[in-house]
């Protein structure tokens, strides 16, 4: 029993070490004793196992400490790598990252055939070119982080996606009998909030809705990902706010994101025009004061106002970050959605864009995938990082 006790010590004792670290990126051995309160004793012995293991060095530089000179130590950001990849209807994007979570080499595919099979093959090719771009390292590949629009189980079954054929896919099995590496699959909206608390990891509470294909929400409660019963949980996209409205894939008519996701903005301004264009070009055209673009956006706006309103009086959430094409370009649209914010039941202490922008689900993902193999419950980085 004493054995055990002292076993469960020295490992909670390694974590907060690597806590420290991950955070920091390098220091010293007495500036790590002073962060945990450890003694030096206990912490030259931990931080001389993690040399041993390749996840720690020891680097060139010394830093004055007291009056003496101290050798610096790092985390390995080589001693791993992490594939990440975020599924898209037209696309696939995927990136290799280090330790730290930079990115050593990004790839997008071009996808044909939204339907199952024929994206899986196009899947399985992303990640043969991923992998032959993953640079020589101690453990290799660490884990494979998958993002998904749409809803899975609890196992991390696809139960429903934007691609009819996705009915129950069991892709990270597929993924892992295929590289022999773990894979991690998870919501788009869930990672994007998982990869926001990493850079506030300090709140508690955090909600982040993502607006594109779709409308989603990752919920971060307690400083925990909360999925609900079955893990359904965020599915914000499929709340009805317009009775008998338009036709939504769920079956359902009037849902949000008939309304405000990227496709239906889209759609609007074919309605009113008879021109298609993408999001890119409405951007465009609004910052040229385009009147139908105005006119859209402002709807937008309101929505995007009442949704946040809702968030906010259901959740309580400390922070909402919005990851949208539309706001992330348009800069006023922040401050115009909080001024639209007049309840004098609830405040919103921080409305805001995400700092990963286009990479929010693959960074996310990476994030997740480090904290799995460092086997960290606290994961802070620096936010200019």
């Amino acid at each position: 029993m004493k054995t055990a006790n002292s076993q469960s010590i020295k490992s909670d004792n390694t974590k907060l070490v690597v806590e420290k670290l991950i955070e920091l990126r390098e220091t010293s051995r007495i500036e790590l004793s002073r962060l945990t309160t450890l003694n030096k004793a206990t912490i030259s012995s931990i931080v001389s196992e993690l040399v041993e293991k390749d996840l720690v060095i020891e680097t060139d530089k010394m830093v004055k400490t007291s009056g003496r000179s101290a050798k610096v130590v790092a985390l390995n950001k080589n001693a791993g790598r992490i594939i990440s990849i975020e599924l898209l209807t037209d696309s696939l994007y995927g990136v290799v990252t280090n330790l730290f979570g930079n990115i050593l080499f990004e790839f997008r595919k071009h996808v044909k055939d939204p339907e199952f099979h024929p994206y899986l093959q196009d899947l399985l090719e992303a990640i043969d070119v991923l992998r032959a771009n993953t640079i020589d390292s101690k453990y290799g590949v660490i884990g494979i982080g998958i993002g998904v629009y749409g809803i899975l189980s609890k196992e991390k079954k696809i139960k429903y996606a934007t691609f009819t054929s996705w009915k129950d896919i069991d892709l990270k099995s597929i993924i892992e009998d295929y590289t022999g590496i773990e894979t991690y699959v998870e919501n788009e909206a869930n990672i994007s909030a998982l990869g926001e608390h990493v850079i506030y990891a300090d709140q508690d509470n955090l909600v982040s809705l993502n607006i594109g294909i779709g409308v989603g929400m990752g919920i971060i409660i307690d400083n925990k990902l909360y999925t609900g019963e079955n893990g359904y949980a965020g599915e914000i996209g499929h709340t009805i706010i317009v009775p008998n409205g338009k036709p939504c894939i769920c079956g359902n008519h009037g849902c949000l994101e008939k309304y405000i996701s990227d496709p239906a903005i889209i759609e609007q301004y074919f309605d009113l025009t008879g021109q298609k264009i993408s999001i890119d070009e409405f951007i465009n055209l609004y910052r040229k004061q385009d009147s139908f673009t105005i006119e859209i956006y402002n709807r937008f706006i309101d929505i995007l106002a009442m949704t946040i309103n809702n968030i906010s009086q259901t959740l309580n959430p400390k922070t909402i970050v919005i990851n949208s094409k539309i706001v992330e370009n348009i800069p006023e649209s922040t401050s115009v959605v909080k001024n639209k914010l007049r309840s004098q039941i609830m405040s919103l202490e921080v409305l805001t864009t995400s700092k990963y922008k286009s990479k929010t689900n693959v960074l996310g993902l990476t994030h997740v995938l480090i904290q799995k193999f460092l086997k960290v419950e606290t994961y802070k980085i620096r936010p200019n990082t």
